[in-house]
């Protein structure tokens, strides 16, 4: 562990990240788990995953600097080592089995993402086709469930294994 790392102790059903926070750090879960959420709290909350002890998440949002796709939930206590985007490099260099495990992670979402892509395109052209010929036009509802159940689907398929 990276001196300069800090440990954190998360409660049960306490927030450790928000869905759409760009934060600059990864927190690595040292013991306990934590549930991977979409749309948190609301009424179509989504549990996507669970991970365990060893795992990271909040790369995705030190490496690209984007928003988190899902809100991250302590179940139990959960201590957590904070990696900082200063602190990235040399924690990859001292840990470099967790290094192989953000990339497959990653290279994981990638392939996922666009085979669910490819797999939209072709359900949204089958509703063209399906859709009234007079009207020309895609009903909205039909195309947003489509799209969730395609962002869903990707994304649970990255952590069902990663318990």
């Amino acid at each position: 562990m990276d001196k300069k790392s800090t440990i954190s102790v998360f409660s049960d059903n306490e927030v450790m990240l928000r869905e759409g926070d760009t934060g600059g750090e990864m927190l690595k879960i040292i013991s306990g788990k934590a549930a991977l959420y979409l749309h948190f709290g609301e009424e179509s909350e989504y549990l996507i995953g669970v991970l365990s002890e060893g795992k990271c998440f909040g790369e995705v949002s030190l490496l690209a600097g984007k928003p988190s796709p899902y809100t991250v939930v302590a179940v139990g206590e959960v201590m957590t080592m904070r990696v900082t985007a200063d602190q990235f490099e040399s924690f990859v260099r001292d840990n470099t089995r967790n290094a192989v495990d953000i990339m497959k992670n990653m290279a994981s979402r990638i392939v996922m993402l666009n085979a669910n892509l490819n797999l939209l395109a072709n359900d949204l052209s089958e509703l063209a086709k399906s859709s009234d010929k007079s009207s020309q036009t895609l009903n909205y509802t039909d195309i947003t469930q489509k799209i969730r159940m395609y962002q869903i689907a990707g994304l649970t398929s990255n952590f069902s294994d990663l318990a």
